[in-house]
């Protein structure tokens, strides 16, 4: 803008004619409105910009259509389609097959061809029992006209990226005939790419999640009462809710010694059903209140939802004189907790290693979090346990040993004993014996005695 500015004599606009250069700025000028235009004048915007080769490729009038502004990749089908040969990195990308055979052609405006962002993914799938080196794709900005056997017109897709605040956040929107969206609805749902595995959503776009069974963890059984028995009847108890004027809502602050179960948790809830989860990265030099109030609002509009506030004791510690380098206020965090909206169907949780370290008045107000549950390093049973699920095969009397010397251990630091473990075991081509898991603990509880005193050495 400045550049276009200094092209032009300034003096000279009330006695001269506008020339070329001064017709392009004005032309600018009325462009930029868009920067603070609100997102349904974006929307209308870019639908307006493709209007007539929607009108002709449908056979009605823009008004006689519904626009669908969605989250999921329906435009994945138009990817797969052109791509219908490239291996892909994850399996699970993209709709169903079923959704992919219904698809009859695609079209694109003249002079737009397709953008589809690819890269070669460092994961790689097995292909008929040979490993081979997959592709991440990602449709690009490009309309697309998608038609199917069992609609009579044609459904467009566009990809709108929607700036606010410093930040960017995509929206796609699905185009169809008023008579076909109930159709269409239906439709959107199987070519949702987080269809087979668990997704949430951060500042960033979508963020995939290994899903998890609460049968795969192996958890105290105050915090299965506390935290799964209470997650899943919640649920269930919606009428009681609203039969009492209650908000339907529940908060958790999960809390404890890293590496005892806290990340997992969250992932199996996040795996139930139709949840939808959002999150952000406070520590994002692009997010601040107006993300976290966005957040919320969205995860209203998602419900059932989740979202997943990590590490709460880094992002508002109490007494820090320099803060935490976050732009995300506290009151900002307790306005979004304490739910002056609606946020029925929204669960919040949340994870700290060290609840004395939070800001008080996170935990003062009864109703900010329901519960509020210590994840402690595990006993000997639950150590045990744990390494039966590792598929440790040694009778308990063999690991005794182990089991007293692994004392005070997480969870993570047992399973990274039984990796060291069957290290030793694989380098002598051997299964894993009880010694092999015993100097395992010890390498371990070594390296935490000279952390310990280096740090100490340190003040």
């Amino acid at each position: 803008f400045r550049s276009a500015m200094a092209k032009i004599d300034r003096p000279a606009w009330k006695h001269e004619p506008l020339t070329e250069s001064r017709v392009w700025l004005v032309e600018l000028l009325m462009d930029t409105k868009l920067m603070t235009a609100t997102e349904p004048d974006w929307i209308r915007s870019a639908i307006a910009k493709h209007s007539q080769w929607i009108e002709s490729v449908q056979g009605v009038t823009i008004e006689k259509t519904t626009v669908l502004v969605v989250s999921n990749n329906f435009t994945s089908l138009a990817a797969r389609q052109i791509l219908r040969d490239v291996p892909l990195a994850k399996r699970n990308q993209g709709p169903t097959d079923k959704l992919r055979s219904e698809v009859i052609a695609i079209e694109f405006p003249d002079g737009l061809p397709p953008l589809i962002r690819a890269r070669t993914s460092t994961r790689s799938r097995m292909t008929a029992g040979k490993k081979q080196d997959g592709w991440e794709i990602i449709w690009g900005d490009t309309p697309v006209a998608i038609r199917f056997k069992q609609l009579k017109g044609a459904v467009f897709a566009l990809d709108l990226p929607y700036h606010e605040h410093d930040s960017t956040r995509w929206n796609e929107l699905v185009i169809c005939r008023q008579d076909e969206a109930a159709l269409v609805a239906e439709m959107i749902k199987e070519s949702d790419v987080r269809q087979n595995g668990t997704f949430y959503c951060t500042d960033r776009g979508f963020k995939r999640v290994r899903s998890s069974s609460w049968d795969d963890l192996v958890l105290d059984p105050t915090v299965l009462q506390l935290v799964k028995d209470d997650y899943e009847s919640f649920f269930s108890r919606e009428d009681w809710f609203r039969s009492l004027n209650l908000p339907f809502r529940r908060g958790y602050l999960l809390h404890g010694p890293p590496g005892n179960g806290k990340t997992s948790v969250v992932r199996a809830m996040l795996s139930r059903p139709g949840m939808r989860g959002l999150t952000l990265n406070f520590f994002s030099p692009n997010v601040d209140d107006d993300d976290l109030q966005a957040m919320f609002e969205r995860a209203a509009e998602f419900a059932p939802s989740m979202v997943v506030l990590e590490d709460l004791d880094r992002v508002f510690p109490q007494n820090s004189v320099s803060g935490s380098g976050s732009k995300v206020s506290l009151q900002q965090l307790l306005n979004c907790l304490d739910g002056i909206g609606s946020q029925d169907g929204v669960v919040v949780a949340a994870t700290a290693n060290e609840p004395t370290a939070l800001d008080p008045a996170i935990l003062r107000r009864p109703g900010r979090f329901d519960r509020v549950v210590l994840f402690q390093n595990p006993n000997a049973n639950l150590r045990l346990h744990y390494l039966r699920k590792l598929h440790c095969r040694l009778p308990e009397s063999e690991l005794k040993t182990a089991l007293e010397f692994s004392d005070g251990f997480s969870f993570a630091q047992l399973r990274e004993a039984f990796i060291l473990a069957g290290q030793s075991a694989f380098d002598r081509q051997t299964e894993i014996e009880p010694n092999d898991i015993l100097q395992a603990v010890r390498t371990i509880r070594r390296g935490f005695a000279e952390v310990k005193f280096r740090t100490l050495a340190s003040k």
